[in-house]
């Protein structure tokens, strides 16, 4: 039966059934059964469902408050004793924003299952990470700054893994095709690819002698992957806006031509989110300061 407490209290922290089973490794079908027995041996109604929202009766949050300080006692607990393993042993589950799963992620977890064969990762590839920042050990995620730029409080430790410029980008046929423009403004008259995953909108930023502007591009082809992104450029199907890191190589091999080059831009920066070391599992705080040693 205490299981079964453990999982209602999941369900009203995370508002979701499904979410809640995850965190139990249970399917849904078998999470709405356990509070069907929660409530039959309570003989009360615990959760409302109307809309597609739970929310608790008034006997279902008095269950979750008075319960909620024991899960977490159990959880800490739980978590210290993992802390006397000769080895690691545990799931993970990571959310990543895709430009860092497709070229580092998974090659930092191949060398650490060697090193920690029992450990085990789910990993959710997805450009809004932090969404599921309720159901996730660790978050990859990354975002455009500029100045005046300000992060929401997501009440999680934050560290950097990589902060590059953007550039703006574009292979040599298409500019032969259509003209180079001569400044940011004249975007206007191209064809630009953009994702608003990287840069929030299509507004692209360019500063220059202390005076910063906001060029809104035109959406000729919106894609929510970086890579996608960068291969539509190098194909001649418009103007691209990317992280340095992405492009570095092929602007050196003449493979793209860098535009404005006098100009700032915002800054892309790559971030890890995680739990304070006191909430997060012994596994996670491990691999957690595994990719702090090197993120690249």
């Amino acid at each position: 039966m205490l299981d079964k407490m453990a999982f209602f209290v999941y369900v009203i922290r995370s508002g979701s059934i499904s979410a809640a089973a995850r965190q139990f490794s249970i399917s849904v079908s078998a999470g709405s059964r356990w509070l069907q027995e929660l409530e039959t041996k309570f003989g009360m109604t615990l959760l409302r469902r109307t809309n597609r929202l739970l929310t608790p009766t008034p006997a279902g949050q008095k269950l979750f408050e008075e319960f909620s300080p024991l899960v977490d006692s159990a959880e800490n607990l739980q978590r210290s004793l993992l802390d006397f393993q000769d080895h690691d042993k545990g799931h993970i589950n990571i959310a990543c924003t895709p430009v860092y799963a497709n070229h580092y992620l998974m090659e930092k977890i191949s060398q650490y299952i060697r090193r920690q064969p029992e450990v085990t990762f789910n990993i959710t590839v997805t450009p809004w990470a932090l969404d599921l920042a309720g159901e996730s050990d660790l978050m990859i995620s990354a975002n455009a700054s500029y100045q005046g730029y300000q992060e929401k409080d997501l009440h999680l430790v934050r560290r950097e893994l990589l902060q590059c410029p953007f550039v703006t980008v574009s292979a040599a046929k298409y500019l032969q095709e259509h003209g180079t423009p001569t400044s940011p403004t004249a975007l206007s008259q191209h064809r630009c690819l953009y994702a608003s995953t990287l840069t929030g909108s299509n507004d692209w930023i360019y500063s220059k002698d202390l005076e910063t502007q906001m060029v809104k591009i035109p959406k000729s082809i919106e894609v929510n992957d970086s890579d996608l992104l960068l291969q539509g450029v190098m194909s001649g199907a418009g103007i691209g806006y990317l992280p340095r890191f992405i492009v570095e190589d092929k602007i050196a091999n003449n493979q793209l031509i860098s535009l404005f080059e006098s100009f700032d831009t915002s800054i892309w920066s790559l971030n890890l989110y995680y739990q304070p070391a006191h909430k997060a599992s012994a596994v996670a705080n491990h691999f957690k300061a595994y990719l702090l040693e090197s993120p690249l």
